[in-house]
């Protein structure tokens, strides 16, 4: 009987996330392409947030009560090809950050805005403070990807650094975002320069070793360039801080949700004081 009460209890609560994550679900239509996105809550900032490599706003669902706690507006998209985002032929960086600067317009999002970006979403997160600086109050990066991890890889154990570019290739084959995140790997050059010097900046890096086995990425020192790049991007920003952690892997909004809320968090706490030390001057 006691089963039966708790298995009850439990497709309750599963039904009754699964209601509340779709019933905030909605689709605009920008530049006569369907853009999916999910708008909650309401605050003083904007929170607006950038996903990994093909993931969109159902990634984020299981954090969507978690979000509401931070009592400020919660912007999650799905960039084109993901989710029901429309499909379409450029996928760049470029091109993907004027799709959500007019999907934030559509929304009457102009200041304020936090840009959360999780691993390749911390790229795009990037480009768009560079693009759109007068918009942006404040960024939280979560393990967010270098331009420069490929090249210094290669350089740590170029054979193989080599051997395990090519099955990460073969496994992500078809994924159009790979695709420009490799090509951003051989460039090598974001918009900043590599250096966020004024936009208050969280930083969030996992240090812990061993998530797999292989690639060389995840070794203690591959791990030590991820750090190092991740701190080379604030090293000059006053307004900054940089959180690692070795008790959770690359995806951080899954398992460790806490530490999303609380970098988030505290990053609200800085650009709030901020502001009022301009008020005051």
């Amino acid at each position: 009987m006691k089963i039966l009460v708790l298995l009850s209890l439990c497709y309750i609560l599963i039904m009754s996330f699964s209601s509340f994550s779709q019933s905030h679900v909605s689709v605009a239509e920008i530049n006569g392409a369907n853009i999916e996105y999910i708008d909650i809550g309401e605050g003083e900032f904007n929170i607006v947030i950038e996903s990994g490599v093909g993931m969109g706003v159902n990634y984020w669902k299981p954090l969507l009560r978690d979000l509401q706690e931070l009592q400020q507006r919660i912007i999650i998209y799905s960039r084109a090809g993901i989710g029901k985002s429309t499909d379409l032929p450029d996928v760049s960086l470029k091109s993907s950050n004027k799709r959500l600067n007019d999907l934030l317009a559509t929304l009457k999002v102009e200041k304020g805005i936090i840009l959360v970006g999780h691993s390749y979403g911390g790229l795009h997160a990037r480009e768009y403070a560079a693009s759109f600086s007068d918009h942006i109050s404040g960024m939280v990066l979560l393990d967010p990807s270098h331009e420069l991890f490929s090249n210094k890889l290669k350089k740590l154990n170029n054979e193989w650094a080599e051997n395990d570019e090519k099955k990460l290739n073969t496994i992500m084959a078809g994924n159009r975002e790979w695709a420009v995140l490799q090509s951003e790997y051989k460039k090598g050059m974001l918009s900043d320069g590599g250096t966020i010097m004024t936009i208050p900046t969280i930083v969030v890096t996992s240090t812990k070793n061993a998530e797999s086995d292989w690639w060389i990425g995840h070794s203690s020192e591959g791990k030590k360039v991820w750090r190092n790049l991740h701190s080379s991007l604030i090293k000059n920003n006053p307004n900054s801080i940089h959180i690692t952690s070795n008790v959770v892997g690359h995806n951080i909004p899954l398992e460790k949700p806490d530490l999303v809320i609380s970098s988030i968090n505290q990053l609200i706490m800085i650009v709030k004081a901020n502001n009022k030390a301009l008020k005051t001057n």
